[in-house]
């Protein structure tokens, strides 16, 4: 698989059938990639208002995509981060519907990994949109890994079963993966500060 002429490509999943959907931040294109290599525009996310760090972010096809044809993506809007669902189906995307919302965004730190665990939970990062205080504040969904269900309700198993938060404290994670023993994994970003000679 070769992707060439991407704009600045964001998020990725994968079908069952091999093909990858990416997403673009700022242009908020989504864009199937072939097993072959072959390449289109399938549809924009025309809810997200890329700037700064936010736009189209992370993608997560649903566990029972074969069945439900159901892709996720984190997108920064207007006005929040939020999680949205739409329908892969015939080659297009279809209608955007919001599942979670009101995630506080800013021009840094938005977060946007999306990862279904093995329950067919859906595991969201955010970012604390530079207030650093929001990750530490358990009632705000900013600076946190949030569980959710696939309609956006808080997962059963989480510490409070009323919230969606799985975790706090957490700056901007960009990488979300299980490990072979079923162990959750974060990472974010490091900035290497920049060097120069005279």
């Amino acid at each position: 698989m070769v992707a060439r002429d991407l704009e600045v490509p964001w998020g990725i999943t994968f079908l069952p059938n091999g093909t990858a959907l990416v997403g673009e931040r700022d242009s908020t294109r989504v864009v199937a990639i072939a097993p072959s290599g072959t390449q289109r525009e399938v549809g924009r996310i025309d809810v997200a208002a890329p700037r700064g760090e936010g736009g189209l972010l992370g993608l997560a096809a649903s566990p029972a995509y074969a069945p439900d044809k159901q892709v996720y993506a984190y997108v920064t809007t207007g006005s929040d981060n939020r999680v949205v669902r739409f329908t892969y189906s015939g080659g297009e995307i279809g209608t955007i519907t919001p599942v979670l919302t009101g995630i506080p965004s800013a021009a840094i730190h938005d977060g946007g990994r999306l990862l279904f665990d093995e329950d067919g939970n859906l595991l969201v990062s955010t970012g604390d949109a530079g207030e650093a205080e929001f990750a530490q504040d358990p009632d705000s969904p900013a600076g946190k890994i949030l569980r959710i269900t696939p309609e956006g309700e808080p997962a059963p198993g989480n510490p409070d079963p009323d919230s969606p938060v799985w975790s706090l404290g957490h700056r901007n994670v960009q990488g979300l993966a299980f490990d072979d023993y079923g162990r959750l994994w974060a990472s974010r970003l490091a900035r290497t500060p920049s060097t120069s000679s005279t």
